[in-house]
């Protein structure tokens, strides 16, 4: 049986430059309301400021990435982080005018988590080298995403004025295409290389001489065919120019993000549980520890990390209608390393592969089917981070046959 926290609930509607304090008694009258700068101070005298009012139950704020949420869970106070619709929801329960502003804001979310903190969840952080490697891991995806849109961008800024340059690389995500670009940035220069230039680039960036690259530096005037405007040229060589150094530094802040990263997750202690997944790897597997973190007590079940990590689809269901569809609310990171892990295991895993074979049968486009076999893996990953045993092919597919699974089946395990 639940029982009713004793004291205050607390609401914190942070800002850029302050942030509004709301403070609601057990009995939802309001104590106190105030407003405090975004300074180290006032940061750090929060946690006394409320100290003085007596118990506190909880505290309420939209976000677990802030200063202030640090101070506060610090100073022994149950944060609870609330995703901004939900806020919103109350904010529209509690008022169907609409008004809004930074101090209702914080008395919805002091109200709410007066009403509702039976059914969320305090935030508990993770601590030491495990935060580390989380933060690492989410920054080092942001990266790759930037690293992205700079190729997209370059590609699209060659097209413009020197498109004989996309013909000479395949792949524009390696630095020796990037390097081509600061070599060689228009076609007039390209044109103009002596060919044994062109073979000391490419010997430089170790890449052979076959036929194929004789037949491009032989055929390098050719890039002089394309239409040029010397306007568009002058203009779109230095954006050119620009990205490509840009890339270099991405690059080179990824490989420093790498190092760190493999530093850390060399010394956890359950380090063999995500090595041994196939397909995992070297990049992959930091990022499916880091995603687990190590707060197992902290996770009930495989249920609750397939909803988090988003690979459990969603059913809406009202009288006749009925649909499934992909979870939005969830740790975007988090499904996009679970994606790219379920599409790897699928080169080293038979029943990974026959499942999402399955999946395709059914009809189910290929990111579906990818959530569909990912789901599968958290179960069995959930249960190797419980246990701290390493994955065994053979022995989950002995289970698949004892259960008698329709992978099973499609494997030719069990005769129909």
């Amino acid at each position: 049986m639940h029982t009713e926290a004793v004291g205050c609930w607390v609401g914190v509607d942070w800002g850029g430059k302050e942030h509004a304090v709301c403070v609601v008694g057990a009995d939802g009258v309001e104590v106190t309301q105030f407003t405090m700068r975004q300074a180290a101070g006032a940061l750090q005298g929060l946690a006394e400021r409320l100290r003085a009012l007596g118990p506190v139950a909880g505290v309420a704020v939209e976000t677990p990435r802030h200063l202030l949420v640090d101070v506060l869970v610090e100073g022994g106070y149950a944060v609870y982080p609330i995703n901004p619709r939900v806020s919103h929801a109350w904010r529209q329960c509690s008022s169907v005018g609409g008004a809004k502003d930074d101090r209702r804001d914080a008395w919805v979310l002091a109200d709410g988590l007066r009403h509702h903190h039976a059914k969320l969840r305090a935030f508990v952080p993770e601590r030491g080298p495990a935060r580390v490697l989380g933060l690492l891991c989410e920054d080092e995806c942001r990266f790759i995403g930037q690293r992205t849109a700079l190729v997209q961008q370059l590609e699209d800024t060659l097209k413009q004025y020197f498109p004989a340059a996309l013909e000479w690389f395949s792949d524009w995500t390696t630095q020796t295409a990037w390097d081509f670009v600061l070599a060689f940035p228009t076609a007039a220069q390209l044109a103009s290389a002596r060919p044994a230039k062109l073979a000391g680039f490419l010997r430089t960036h170790r890449v052979g001489l076959g036929p194929v690259w004789q037949k491009r530096i032989a055929a390098r005037t050719a890039a002089l065919d394309w239409p040029c405007n010397p306007d568009v040229v002058a203009a779109k060589s230095v954006l050119a120019l620009a990205l490509a150094k840009q890339l270099r530094t991405v690059q080179a802040t990824l490989r420093d993000y790498r190092k760190q990263i493999d530093a850390l997750f060399e010394r956890r202690e359950d380090k063999a549980v995500f090595t041994s997944l196939p397909g995992a790897g070297r990049k992959l597997a930091p990022r499916l520890a880091s995603a687990f973190g190590t707060q197992r007590d902290q996770v009930e079940s495989a249920d609750v990390v397939q909803q988090v990590t988003g690979t459990a689809p969603v059913t809406v269901q009202s009288a006749a209608h009925r649909s499934v569809h992909i979870r939005r609310a969830c740790r975007k990171d988090a499904r996009c390393t679970l994606h790219h892990f379920a599409w790897q295991s699928l080169k080293q895993s038979v029943w990974a592969k026959a499942a999402y074979s399955r999946a395709r049968r059914k009809g189910q486009k290929h990111a579906t089917a990818l959530r569909f076999v990912a789901n599968k893996w958290l179960k069995i990953i959930y249960r190797m981070w419980q246990t701290g045993e390493p994955y065994d092919e053979e022995r989950y597919l002995r289970q698949l046959t004892q259960k008698k699974s329709p992978i099973a089946y499609d494997l030719g395990l069990l005769k129909t």
